[in-house]
C-alpha cells in the first residue's frame, strides 16, 4: 500500500501533473502541520500506568539504538578512512531512519492508534538528536530546538497523556482528520524526490562499497545486533517490534536535505535514500519475521 503511494508521487511529477517545486510546499506541510497533529492526536488517550511504562520503555530502547549506532558511525568513520565530504552524511545515514514518515505509517498500519502512541514515544529522542546531532557534524551551528515541530508536538502529547483532561471533539476531530492525511502525503513526497535523481547518477554510486556498507547496516545488521539481546527481556513483543520496525527503517530524506544546505556530499546522500527506501521493501517485512521468530523460540526457552 504504501508504495503504490509513493508510485503515484514519482508517476505525477514525471507526467507533469504535479510540478517538481511541490516538493517545498509538501515537505512544510508534512512538518508543520499533519505530522504534528498525527503525533498529538496519537497521544490525546487517557492515562493509563502500562502506557506510561511503555513510554519509559520505548525512551530506553530508543537511547540504547541511538548512543550505540552514533558511537558505532564515529569508529567506522575512522576506520574506514571516509573523507571529508562523506563523514557526516555517512554518519547521518547510518543513525537516522525515516522514522517520522515511513515508519511512523508502517507502525500504524500493523498497530494501530495505541502502537502510534509507542512510536511517538520512541521517536521523542530521535527528533532532538536530528536536529541538534545531525546538523552539527554538518559542520554548522545546529538551529534552536524549540523550533522543532516534531518535538514541540510530542511535548504537547505528552502534557495532554499526563493531564486528567479531554479536549472536546471540536478541537480533536480537526486535529484527527489532519494527522491522517500524514502517511499518504508522505509516500506521495518521497516519490517526488525519488523522480528528481538520474539513472546515471544512481548507477555510478551504486558501485561504491559505502553505500552498501550504509544498506546492511542501516536496514539490517544495526537493529539485528542491538536489539536482539532485548527478547531476553520480559518486554511485551509489540513494544520491541515497533522499536525495530522505527530503527530499521530508509535513511531519512531529511539527510539529503542537510547536505545540500550545509555541505557535504549530496549524491551519496540521496542515492542512499533511494536505495534503501526501494530494498526496505523486502528488508523490514524479512526483519519483522525474523524477530517474531527469534521472539518465539526465546519464549519457548523462557
Amino acid at each position: 500500500m504504501l508504495y503504490i503511494m509513493l508510485a503515484i508521487g514519482f508517476i505525477a511529477v514525471r507526467f507533469n501533473l504535479i510540478p517538481l517545486t511541490s516538493k517545498t510546499i509538501l515537505t512544510r506541510l508534512l512538518l508543520y502541520l499533519t505530522l504534528p497533529a498525527l503525533i498529538v492526536s496519537s497521544m490525546h488517550i487517557p492515562f493509563q500506568y502500562e502506557r506510561a511504562l511503555a513510554f519509559i520503555v520505548l525512551m530506553l530502547l530508543s537511547f540504547s539504538f541511538l548512543s550505540l549506532t552514533l558511537l558505532y558511525g564515529k569508529v567506522m568513520t575512522r576506520r574506514l578512512a571516509v573523507s571529508s565530504t562523506q563523514s557526516g552524511v555517512f554518519q547521518n545515514l547510518l543513525l537516522f531512519g525515516n522514522q517520522g514518515f515511513i515508519g511512523v505509517s508502517v507502525v500504524f498500519l500493523l498497530f494501530g492508534h495505541e502502537g502510534l502512541f509507542y512510536a511517538v514515544a520512541f521517536n521523542l529522542l530521535y527528533f532532538i538528536l536530528i536536529w541538534i546531532y545531525g546538523i552539527a557534524i554538518m559542520k554548522t551551528k545546529p538551529p534552536k530546538l524549540y523550533l522543532n515541530p516534531g518535538l514541540l508536538a510530542t511535548s504537547i502529547g505528552v502534557i495532554l497523556f499526563l493531564l486528567p483532561i479531554k479536549l472536546p471533539d471540536l478541537m480533536m476531530t480537526p486535529i484527527n482528520t489532519i494527522g491522517q492525511m500524514t502517511i499518504p502525503l508522505s509516500m506521495i513526497l518521497i516519490g517526488i524526490l525519488l523522480s528528481e535523481n538520474t539513472l546515471h547518477g544512481l548507477r555510478k554510486l551504486l558501485t561504491l562499497p559505502l553505500t552498501w556498507f550504509v544498506m546492511a547496516h542501516r536496514l539490517f545488521l544495526l537493529p539485528l545486533i542491538i536489539f536482539v539481546p532485548f527478547l531476553f527481556l520480559p518486554i511485551p513483543f509489540e513494544w520491541l517490534a515497533i522499536a525495530v520496525i522505527l530503527s530499521a527503517t530508509p535513511c531519512a530524506p531529511t539527510v539529503s536535505f542537510y547536505s545540500e544546505q550545509y555541505g557535504g556530499d549530496t549524491a551519496f546522500a540521496s542515492v542512499s535514500v533511494i536505495l534503501s527506501t526501494f530494498l526496505a521493501m523486502f528488508s523490514l517485512p524479512l526483519l519483522y519475521s525474523l524477530f517474531s521468530t527469534i521472539s518465539a523460540m526465546t519464549g519457548l526457552m523462557l
